[in-house]
């Protein structure tokens, strides 16, 4: 099987959970600054939330071009990162147990974060977001599956 993306729709999540973060530094930058100037602290937190909010936008297609994951027989491959990458591998033997998660902003947008769990100290959790929610029931189920042909 070939590497596949995620859902699109994670980009619209991730933007929208970005343009909260930005709203939410820019008020905390500005709290500092309201008591000794008001225009100033107004000023701080427009540049902090437009800026975040720019950047949010503008990352998230990377993010999501980068994001790749592939199931087979063996178990599950995840590649991601746009400055440092990452490929982890996860072999269905070493699952334990899994979650599929589903924040406000991700049930908006129909999306999920499958998470998956292994023995160990190190490293025990894995998690693939962006997934569309049923899809990511379907795919916890076929990892926990013993049965390799259900690949």
């Amino acid at each position: 099987m070939s590497d596949q993306h995620v859902d699109r729709a994670a980009i619209a999540t991730w933007r929208a959970e970005a343009l909260v973060t930005a709203i939410v530094a820019g008020f905390v930058c500005a709290i500092p600054l309201a008591p000794i100037s008001t225009s100033a602290a107004a000023y701080v937190c427009a540049a902090v939330v437009v800026g975040g909010a720019l950047f949010g936008w503008c990352w998230q297609p990377l993010r999501y071009r980068r994001l790749t994951y592939r199931v087979d027989g063996m178990g599950l491959k995840i590649q991601g990162g746009v400055w440092w990458r990452t490929q982890t591998s996860l072999p269905r033997a070493r699952i334990q147990h899994s979650d599929v998660s589903q924040g406000p902003l991700q049930r908006r947008y129909g999306v999920a974060t499958l998470k998956l769990y292994t023995a160990g100290s190190r490293y025990t959790k894995v998690e693939l977001e962006g997934l569309r929610h049923d899809y990511a029931l379907a795919l916890r189920d076929q990892l926990l599956s013993r049965d390799r042909a259900s690949v």
